[in-house]
């Protein structure tokens, strides 16, 4: 059996973290040959297809009726007319053979390098894995917008009401450069930047939520560029825009960005718990909130407010206060061990429970963290753990047992119901690239060390193997019987097979 639970968003956990890695110069061609870097863990004779991607990237690919769709930075871009900026490319790929169909090319936005702004510096690109509607989908752009495209891109002509993809790739104007069937189609853009008054923090890269006729977005609102500061904390933390226009409805209202330690990259969540539907999203300020959804894209420009129904403090209170006084959140100067965090994980609905941890950037090294499991109807605490450092993981949940690992560089197995620990394991390696998954009974999990670890699933701990992988692996995706393992910089589709992978304990 395989868990979704740790792949299906991307979580902006991962998104913005690129900055721990230099860019390497890297092309996009599409291979399966004796160059290979396959992880050892795997056997060639199971490699489908690989391509090379740019230089690193974090999103954990979307597929959808023989179509795959991922988002990758651009030193690897291949576009007659188009430079490379250091801004990202979604990429649109036959799921059989890893050709690429169509990609659309997303400049540098170099606003985001000037004070107040902090954010495109590390030149991530695409950090949000999409969300898929028919005939279209969504991400968030590296640019602080949210753009809706056409699956099929230019290859059944620009659809619009957005015609201008040659200015928003950023076509010199001196070329005679026409669209062609390999560019992407934008539908509509909402520029947060604009038109929502944030100031994205890092990267902007949450994975967008569709709900009804609703889209939800977290903005990435953050700190300045000095770290000192919510540049604009009355900028909303969560947005609802019309799917089908891309017109704002709605904000959280609740001034996360007044509380907010470092900034806002948790991906909302949608959940279904005794015939009540609710919006779950996490907060920078390190509470977990849930909001009722919009009941339709109503008419008129007023901008409203979701509804909150409950919130849970994620953080206990020890974590917070001291003898009376606030303890000071960790940061990348100071890196404390101790002070609150926020939620970058991306919560995840199982059995009416809620599971999230909390972490901070990788950068602000490693601390102390919890796992908390919550009551979805009330809100209220089931159980928690402390034994998780921060982690940036979202959990993983198969049989009964859940599975997530943290910055420390471990990996954990408790009992979903209960918080008991049935084991734990040293990985040698921070984690935060990359959620635990589940499949076929064996759980897999790499490191920022270019580890790629294979257990068996259950009770007992039993390592399967360890091996080396040429490049960081994200968290993969699974269908149709094949094994998708993203790393930084390259893409691996592979048979599944009932045994275990082959690898060096």
């Amino acid at each position: 059996m395989y868990s979704r639970h740790s792949s299906l968003r991307i979580s902006c956990h991962f998104l913005y973290l690129g900055l721990l890695f230099v860019v390497l110069v890297g092309s996009l061609s599409a291979a399966a040959t004796e160059s290979s870097t396959l992880a050892d863990a795997f056997r060639s004779e199971d490699l489908l297809w690989e391509i090379q991607l740019g230089t690193h990237q974090y999103t954990i690919p979307r597929i959808d009726n023989g179509r795959m769709f991922i988002g990758i930075n651009d030193r690897g871009l291949k576009h007659p007319v188009l430079p490379r900026t250091g801004g990202g490319i979604m990429m649109c790929l036959d799921q059989a053979t890893g050709t690429m169909i169509w990609q659309l090319a997303i400049p540098r936005n170099m606003e985001g390098t000037n004070a107040p702004f902090h954010f495109n510096h590390w030149q991530c690109g695409v950090c949000s894995r999409p969300a898929l509607d028919g005939k279209r989908l969504y991400i968030v752009g590296p640019r602080g917008d949210v753009l809706c495209l056409d699956r099929s891109g230019q290859t059944d002509g620009n659809d619009g009401p957005f015609v201008k993809e040659i200015e928003y790739m950023g076509v010199r104007r001196n070329t005679d450069y026409k669209l062609s069937q390999t560019d992407g189609d934008i539908i509509w853009q909402f520029d947060m930047i604009k038109e929502a008054s944030v100031v994205p923090h890092d990267v902007c890269g949450s994975t967008p939520l569709l709900h009804g006729a609703c889209l939800y977005v977290c903005t990435s609102n953050g700190q300045d560029d000095k770290h000192k500061y919510v540049a604009n904390p009355l900028a909303p933390s969560l947005i609802v825009l019309d799917k089908n226009t891309g017109r704002l409805l709605a904000t959280d209202g609740e001034l996360i960005g007044k509380r907010m330690f470092h900034g806002q990259w948790s991906s909302p969540v949608a959940a279904q718990i005794g015939g009540r539907a609710m919006i779950l999203f996490g907060g920078g300020d390190g509470i977990l909130y849930a909001f009722e959804p919009l009941g339709s894209a109503a008419d008129g420009d007023k901008t409203r407010t979701l509804k909150k129904i409950w919130q849970h403090d994620c953080n206990p209170p020890d974590y917070r206060w001291r003898d009376g006084q606030e303890i000071p959140y960790s940061g990348h100067k100071s890196k404390s061990p101790d002070g609150p965090s926020e939620i970058i994980a991306t919560p995840v609905v199982h059995n009416d429970r809620i599971y999230v941890a909390i972490g901070q950037s990788p950068i602000h090294g490693p601390g102390q963290g919890m796992l908390s499991c919550i009551d979805a109807e009330t809100g209220r605490k089931i159980w928690e753990s402390r034994r998780v450092g921060r982690s940036l993981s979202d959990v993983a949940i198969d049989d009964g047992l859940l599975y997530i690992s943290d910055f420390t560089g471990r990996l954990y197995c408790l009992d979903a119901d209960t918080g008991e620990l049935h084991w734990q394991h040293e990985l040698g390696a921070g984690v935060w690239c990359a959620s635990p998954v589940v499949v076929e009974s064996k759980v897999y999990i790499s490191t920022e060390r270019n580890r790629f670890w294979v257990f068996r699933a259950g009770r007992e701990k039993q390592i399967l193997s360890e091996s080396r992988v040429r490049s960081m692996a994200i968290t993969p995706a699974i269908q149709d019987g094949v094994f998708y393992l993203p790393t930084q910089n390259r893409l691996f589709a592979l048979k599944i097979k009932s045994d275990p992978p082959q690898g060096s304990n």
